[in-house]
């Protein structure tokens, strides 16, 4: 396994300092300092002070924070003809997603991931940012961090059982009888479509549904599915705290 890397500490610098001007090898200090014989070598060369042409801990700390603050404000999408091509897609409309499926067939040999789209729109400086911030479906000024999303609501319907333990024959579809069912809302409204599909026939029956709550639901079903309940049936029913539990 791999070694974390660590960065030199301001304590290390000082002593890398003392130790060159005492003649000391890259070679000894990293024995001395416990470190890799490059990390020494690398950190002599390319931290030598402009002032006074050997190395300084204080110039080699400069330099270093100076080193780390750009890396975290590195610009994203170099690539012209990328960049051109993502921006002018997000003013179209299209998501990060679309953009970085699209990108093989109307640029063959350029590849783009929708995180790095995020990561380019969210990193650009005002007022760019703010400009296709707009652009995206969801115009968070912040984005969020990944899994601080809401929590999965939990059932509300007591005892309920899952669709894990449906018998194998239910599972199948080796037997007639066995209905799921499911509501398709829309985003802009109350209004939803429950559907009831039968497993082993796959017969469909569709209910429109003014508001999607548990009375208004069941009667839906009782009206489709009323004139075929001469035999037992069973319903197993999604995740929506507001579905009915339908019995035989």
């Amino acid at each position: 396994m791999h070694k974390k890397y660590r960065h030199l500490s301001r304590d290390e610098r000082g002593k890398i300092m003392y130790l060159s001007m005492w003649g000391k090898k890259a070679s000894q200090i990293a024995v001395l300092l416990g470190r890799h014989k490059s990390t020494i070598s690398r950190e002599l060369c390319r931290n030598v002070s402009p002032y006074w042409d050997h190395y300084t801990d204080e110039s080699a700390q400069l330099k270093a924070d100076r080193r780390r603050k750009q890396a975290s404000q590195r610009y994203r999408l170099k690539n012209e003809r990328i960049r051109s091509y993502v921006e002018r897609k997000l003013e179209d409309g299209w998501s990060p997603e679309i953009i970085a499926g699209r990108i093989k067939l109307d640029l063959p040999g350029c590849t783009i991931s929708h995180e790095a789209i995020y990561q380019y729109v969210y990193h650009l400086d005002k007022p760019e940012r703010d400009k296709y911030i707009g652009y995206l479906r969801r115009s968070h000024r912040r984005r969020r961090k990944r899994g601080t999303g809401k929590a999965q609501r939990k059932s509300r319907i007591p005892n309920r059982i899952s669709i894990d333990n449906r018998p194998v024959a239910v599972e199948r579809r080796r037997q007639f009888g066995h209905w799921e069912g499911d509501s398709l809302v829309s985003s802009r409204n109350s209004v939803a479509l429950y559907s009831l599909v039968e497993r082993k026939t796959r017969l469909l029956q569709l209910e429109r549904v003014r508001r999607r709550d548990s009375k208004r639901t069941a009667r839906a079903v009782i009206k489709r599915l009323g004139p075929l309940m001469r035999t037992p049936m069973a319903a197993s029913v999604g995740t929506s705290p507001r579905a009915p539990i339908l019995l035989n």
